[in-house]
């Protein structure tokens, strides 16, 4: 015997003893058909019926439905006992039923039992005789576990109890109703069919039971649970079991189907519902997002955001779908939908001022109904204020006869034309007679200004005649276009003097002086210019210094 029904024996044996003394006291006789004084009578009659108003038909069970009868006179109605909380089972109920209600009574020939009638085909029950002015509590144990009570209320296969009330002689009998429901639990299982004939169960999916020609029948619905599997709870008669399908979802079962109950059908689960889909054809997406990077004031990358307006093609290498070309959203990103399994390429179109950072075109392979996601990143291009260039060497002689090598070492100056006093940069050619004054160096030094002039001049030196000129004027454009990558001068000298027959292999040139002025030992530009009525920047183009602030005595200098 378990806790529960140990603690209802305990409580129901402690209420017999507690109804039995007060029984004593009020010399109750109770239908004993004894032969002592005829008191006065009532009479009790009911109904059990169902959900939908229709009787009851009692002899369909085992045992039949019956109806207990509890009575009790007391002076006060809160002394009545709680039989309800106290007894709660069909076990404690026969006990209490079993038990004497007033032994000893000498108006009682035997001991007196609480009455019960048993419930007709035709859902009917009566008591004939009960004693008059008593307190009465009927009970109806309903069947199987699958029976709750509307009126009055009570769960699946509890007790249905009615409170106590007085019942005074009257003409014609006193109509008790128990109205009571039958439950059914249906089992729906949803079984989900792949594509490679494996079956697993269906979760999430919704089922629904409509009831077919019952008004007092409630809809019912919910959602099949990791095993596949819901419940819902259907009372006696026909129902409509259907699923929602899924889009792209072929039911493989109908959708919905018919089902009877039987409000007396035997206890316990019927069989169920069951349903099975084959799943879609496998689809996947391809997200393709699109980002621009730019170049900060230290040349380092900044992330600018999604770029909205780009083209993306894609395509298959097997030819099997032609080439989709869509452009990307506002968020920067393009979806390609409904793809089936196999290789695609994804391919952007580069725009004018940006390069490309991230692989172009970009490979993805789909083997299942997984979703990609492709990232195209883009550099902007920004024009670049740069000059470089490199000092050649053109040979008399074998062996660089009739060729031309870099010249390292050599010096180089920018310089800002028009400025007083010159701004200006030097460099050196490298190794191979390169050199380079970047936009950095020119930012540096004042000089990246777009429109501006910008006068290079390579170093002149004693015995070298210069082919080329010898200062090149370099303009800037305003405003600077994004392919605009700066300027490339270049240099070339011959070596002073040839030998006889020598040739340089094509055209030279030499440089000419109209008044020249050596050196001396405490000069400097400042003070050769001004003595000449010139300017140090006219001395430094003239001359080609690569540094204004390096001459040396005895060097000569050309005034005009």
């Amino acid at each position: 015997m378990s806790t529960n029904n140990t603690r209802q024996v305990a409580l129901v044996m402690a209420l017999i003893t507690t109804l039995t003394a007060l029984f004593t006291i009020t010399s109750v006789s109770f239908a004993a058909g004894g032969e002592g004084t005829k008191r006065p009578t009532v009479c009790v009659s009911g109904y059990v019926i169902n959900h939908r108003e229709q009787p009851v038909d009692g002899t369909k069970f085992d045992p039949h439905l019956r109806v207990y009868a509890f009575a009790q006179r007391v002076a006060d109605v809160a002394s009545l006992p709680d039989l309800e909380a106290d007894v709660q089972t069909l076990e404690a109920l026969e006990m209490l039923s079993a038990a004497p209600i007033a032994a000893g009574d000498t108006e009682v020939d035997g001991a007196m039992r609480w009455q019960t009638a048993t419930v007709g085909s035709d859902g009917s029950y009566e008591f004939p005789s009960l004693p008059a002015g008593y307190y009465y509590r009927f009970a109806l144990p309903l069947p199987n576990g699958d029976w709750d009570s509307i009126v009055p209320e009570a769960p699946r296969g509890g007790l249905a109890w009615t409170s106590w009330t007085l019942l005074e002689e009257q003409d014609g009998c006193y109509d008790v109703l128990f109205k009571i429901r039958r439950w059914f639990d249906v089992t729906v299982l949803k079984w989900e069919e792949l594509r490679n004939g494996a079956v697993q169960p269906g979760a999430d999916w919704t089922m629904t039971a409509t009831p077919q020609g019952d008004p007092w029948a409630v809809k019912k619905s919910g959602k099949t649970d990791a095993s596949g599997g819901v419940v819902l709870q259907l009372t006696p008669g026909q129902w409509q079991i259907a699923e929602t399908v899924k889009s792209g979802w072929t039911p493989i079962t109908p959708a919905s189907v018919h089902i009877t109950l039987d409000q007396y059908a035997p206890p316990g689960a019927v069989d169920p519902v069951v349903f099975k889909n084959l799943e879609p054809v496998c689809y996947a997406t391809i997200t393709v997002e699109k980002n621009g990077l730019g170049t900060d004031a230290n040349g380092g990358q900044v992330w600018l955001g999604p770029l909205a307006g780009w083209h993306i093609t894609l395509s298959r290498p097997d030819g099997t779908m032609a080439p989709v070309t869509m452009a990307t959203d506002g968020t920067g990103k393009v979806v390609f939908k409904n793809l089936r399994p196999g290789v695609y390429n994804v391919k952007e179109t580069v725009q004018p001022g940006w390069e490309a950072v991230s692989p172009n075109p970009q490979q993805v392979i789909i083997r299942d109904c997984e979703n990609a996601r492709v990232l195209f990143e883009n550099l902007e291009v920004t024009g670049e204020l740069k000059i470089s260039g490199t000092k050649f060497f053109r040979a008399w002689v074998p062996p660089y006869q009739g060729k031309t090598v870099g010249l390292s070492g050599w010096g180089i100056t920018a310089t800002l034309k028009g400025t007083d006093p010159a701004v200006f940069v030097t460099t050196t050619t490298d190794a191979l007679g390169n050199y380079s004054f970047s936009e950095a160096t020119l930012e540096a030094a004042g000089m990246a200004i777009p429109g501006a002039t910008i006068t290079v001049c390579e170093e002149k030196r004693d015995h070298w005649i210069p082919v080329s000129p010898v200062c090149v004027d370099v303009k800037f454009p305003y405003p600077v276009p994004v392919t605009y990558k700066g300027a490339v001068v270049n240099f070339t000298n011959v070596q002073d003097p040839p030998l006889p027959g020598a040739s340089t292999g094509g055209s030279t040139s030499s440089a000419t002086c109209a008044l020249g002025y050596t050196v001396r030992a405490g000069d400097n530009l400042s003070s050769i210019a001004a003595a000449n009525g010139t300017t140090v920047n006219a001395l430094v183009q003239l001359n080609g210094l690569a540094n204004p602030n390096m001459i040396r005595a005895g060097q000569t200098l050309c005034i005009q």
